[in-house]
């Protein structure tokens, strides 16, 4: 079993051309762990980053650097949070600049719309000038190619300069982590993504068996024993991209919407309320057989989870009971980054002749947990 090394601290920002004023003393009291807010004490320090690069967007969240007591993956409190789109990924970094100000200022979470992005972030009492103290450290699950891996690169410079880059931490799919093991034929083909959900949804429910559905761009369903064996997954094209499929595919089918309201599950009698009751009735269609599937597999109840962006507009057309989350990356996320920072821990504080220091690169996938690859 190979142990992941925690990146080395990144060098403290120097605000000496800024000391003047109240925003910069503060800052650099935050430089030297002591941002205080929810979940984050002055002995925790700077908060983890972790940014979930899907097919459409680019999400992230800032993490406390140290588990909370209270903390619950199943409904996990990130200190702030927001997404952008692709082609806005420029504000990614005015947006965790201002969530990041807002925690320095005391004024409680701040969560963005996609692409909400405050021209400066005077709305938490800080101006343009803020600069963030250097965090935790970055982690990153990307799906979107290199494009999105760059764009968070660079956004990473823009807020702390060029060597932030090296501290980026990209997670793989790998054979076992955080007590997840992966069933798939070949491991890394695993998307990261559907990997940091199931060690997400692991951590929220331990103990249960899940069908964890994520309704994006894509609709992914996974199977996950209790035991956290990972036993496999479904994908299919997700709402937006059936009724696309319709308009695109036919001569006179319009183009609709997914958000938009299905008006019920009988017969319809508009070409539109065909076209929305159609797709929604696959989807439910989708999750309701895997379901069954999975339960008559393993002899006992399975929660059954919902995720992603369009996950509202399914939620009330299915028959089983349904278990809503909107942060299940993240989360995944989140358990990597503690997990990986504890063996790293553990891994320097070991002096013994015998022992040697084990470490991976930053966009190398390693298991700290027990049982890992």
């Amino acid at each position: 079993m190979s142990a992941a090394r925690q990146t080395p601290p990144p060098r403290p920002v120097d605000t000496a051309k800024s000391a003047a004023t109240a925003a910069d003393t503060r800052l650099a009291n935050t430089s030297r762990g002591s941002l205080d807010t929810q979940g984050a004490s002055s002995a925790d320090g700077a908060p983890w980053l972790l940014v979930d690069a899907g097919n459409s967007r680019i999400k992230w969240a800032l993490a406390p650097a140290v588990r909370p007591a209270g903390w619950r993956a199943a409904a996990p409190s990130f200190l702030a949070s927001g997404a952008v789109d692709h082609a806005e990924w420029r504000t990614l970094a005015t947006q965790i600049r201002a969530g990041w100000a807002a925690l320095v200022s005391g004024s409680g979470a701040a969560h963005f719309a996609p692409n909400m992005a405050p021209l400066t972030t005077g709305q938490s009492g800080q101006d343009e000038r803020f600069v963030c103290p250097a965090p935790a450290g970055v982690w990153l699950a990307n799906v979107a190619g290199d494009p999105a891996e760059q764009a968070v690169r660079m956004t990473l410079q823009t807020l702390w300069g060029l060597p932030s880059a090296d501290w980026l931490q990209v997670l793989r799919a790998s054979e076992s982590r955080a007590g997840v093991r992966n069933g798939y034929q070949v491991p890394t083909q695993l998307g990261s993504d559907r990997w940091a959900s199931l060690i997400g949804a692991h951590a929220a429910w331990p103990g249960e068996h899940l069908l964890i559905v994520t309704l994006g761009t894509a609709t992914t369903v996974e199977a996950l024993r209790a035991d956290g064996d990972y036993l496999g997954g479904l994908i299919a094209p997700g709402p937006a991209l059936m009724l696309q499929s319709l308009a695109h595919g036919t001569a006179q089918l319009p183009t609709l919407d997914a958000t938009m309201p299905t008006g019920g599950q009988a017969f319809a009698r508009s070409t539109t309320d065909a076209i929305l009751r159609g797709c929604a009735a696959a989807q439910a269609g989708l999750v309701e057989r895997s379901h069954a599937q999975l339960q008559a597999q393993l002899g006992a109840p399975v929660r059954c989870v919902l995720a992603g962006g369009a996950r509202h507009a399914l939620a009330h057309t299915l028959t089983v009971p349904v278990t809503e989350h909107d942060q299940l990356v993240p989360a995944g996320l989140y358990e990597v980054a503690l997990r990986a920072a504890e063996c790293g821990a553990a891994a320097s504080a070991t002096s013994a002749p015998h022992m040697t220091d084990i470490s991976v690169s930053p966009s190398q996938d390693a298991d700290p947990s027990p049982g890992g690859a």
